[in-house]
């Protein structure tokens, strides 16, 4: 089952919340799923993405900074009594099912002369652009059959077969989406947003269409665009 977290001021349990939703919020303003009202807050602060037994915390460049365990963060993986400060609040986070395995793989983007090549990985490179390099090994013990295929550039016919429960999409260290594995079928989502033109945008498109906070699951011969570059679900061998 998900955690929670344990919210308190001064020492005094105000309330607690179950981590429920893939992705939630914590803020000042209304829309935050979890709303701290307080001037030393950003408006949207921190993120917490729950994947199964799973939480990460992230900061949203916020302005005095998201703290676990008297740390200063970027992105954490929770675990087990974590401390969490935002302003002058505390959330404990609470989960005894806590996991922690390998399953989290991150597939890099790569400028070309980043790249690297490897035995036993997928790897691509396109001219002048930021593109996927797909680094995650070949497992001969996949769930499925499901992979990705990119279609353009030099990398156009690599593959990576969606082995593991989670692959992330992105550079190291500011991944733009997720694809997490369930058990009736996979789901993308944005891990990252900006500002255009007075409203939040995600850079991540499906078919398209732009992936906004929700998941989107993923069907047959859909096609994924990150960074210009265009990758396409497959199912089957």
């Amino acid at each position: 089952m998900p955690g929670k977290l344990e919210f308190s001021f001064n020492s005094n349990k105000l309330s607690e919340f179950i981590l429920d939703k893939e992705v939630m919020t914590i803020g000042r303003k209304s829309d935050n799923d979890i709303r701290i009202e307080n001037l030393a807050v950003s408006g949207h602060h921190a993120r917490l993405l729950t994947i199964f037994d799973d939480s990460f915390l992230e900061d949203l460049n916020s302005t005095n900074g998201t703290y676990v365990n008297g740390k200063s963060i970027g992105k954490h993986p929770l675990k087990n009594g974590d401390i969490i400060v935002i302003g002058k609040h505390e959330l404990r986070y609470i989960n005894e099912n806590r996991s922690i395995d390998n399953d989290d793989k991150t597939v890099l983007i790569r400028r070309p002369s980043e790249a690297i090549s490897e035995p036993s990985t997928v790897s691509a490179s396109t001219p002048g652009d930021e593109i996927p390099n797909l680094n995650i090994p070949l497992e001969t013990h996949a769930f499925s059959s499901a992979k990705l295929q990119i279609l353009n550039g030099k990398g156009a016919g690599k593959e990576l077969p969606l082995v593991k429960s989670s692959v992330k999409l992105g550079k190291s260290g500011a991944e733009i989406a997720q694809i997490n594995k369930r058990p009736d079928g996979h789901f993308i989502l944005s891990l990252a947003r900006r500002e255009e033109g007075g409203r939040e945008t995600h850079p991540l498109r499906v078919n398209g269409e732009e992936v906004g906070a929700h998941a989107v699951k993923l069907q047959n011969h859909d096609v994924i665009e990150i960074s210009r570059i265009k990758i396409e679900y497959l199912l089957g061998s």
